[in-house]
């Protein structure tokens, strides 16, 4: 597990920037946009703390050259922490313009432009076939619809994290309780995939039995 020094988790908190930062930079969201996020959006916005960040990434044991997606990757701390700590690609889909703004400008200030993608869309139109490891932290009403996509596009020993929130029916592999702002306890859990082969039960795949 990679551990982060106070200078080293310093400096990222600079970079990266805390969650009412964040807030307080994006402003307003109106017209055409606001009413697209009205209809898509699947979750508030959850601002993991730094040290949660880098416990879920190591938890989910990211490796160096594998790809990294985050689901709803607001400020982008995940996909930031994932490439400049962990030596992982990562893309981060964001459905809000302001959010996924802020953390492209962030992207380039850094120079993770090479090793970082932002996309701006809704996580329920891509194509995550590419991830070895998945991110998310959204309201149950958002894991409940993201399950499908990620059973269909989620190939065998692809590892999914979650903060706080379980994904419906699946069966954890590990759980684990971090300590997070003033106190707050967060639990990640961990899904790595394993998909049925013909004849085989679906709960192969991690669903609860």
């Amino acid at each position: 597990m990679r551990k982060l020094g106070f200078l080293g988790l310093f400096v990222l908190i600079l970079c990266v920037g805390a969650l009412p930062r964040a807030q307080d930079e994006v402003g307003p969201l109106e017209g055409a946009a606001a009413e697209r996020m009205a209809t898509k959006r699947l979750s508030g916005y959850l601002g993991m703390p730094l040290p949660v960040v880098e416990k879920a990434l190591a938890f989910a044991q990211v490796r160096a050259g594998e790809t990294v997606y985050d689901l709803g990757s607001g400020d982008g701390r995940i996909v930031i922490m994932a490439a400049q700590k962990f030596g992982a690609r990562a893309v981060g889909i964001e459905l809000d313009p302001r959010y996924a703004r802020l953390s492209m400008n962030r992207i380039q200030a850094l120079g993770l432009f090479e090793k970082v993608q932002i996309i701006e869309g809704d996580v329920l139109e891509q194509d995550l076939s590419a991830a070895d490891v998945v991110t998310i932290y959204m309201t149950p009403l958002g894991t409940y619809k993201l399950r499908p996509r990620l059973e269909k596009f989620l190939r065998d020993g692809a590892r999914v994290v979650t903060c706080v929130y379980e994904i419906p029916e699946w069966k954890p592999a590990a759980v684990t309780k971090v300590p997070g702002d003033e106190g707050k306890a967060y639990e990640l859990k961990l899904y790595v995939i394993s998909r049925p082969t013909e004849g085989v039960s679906f709960s192969k795949f991690g669903r609860q039995p």
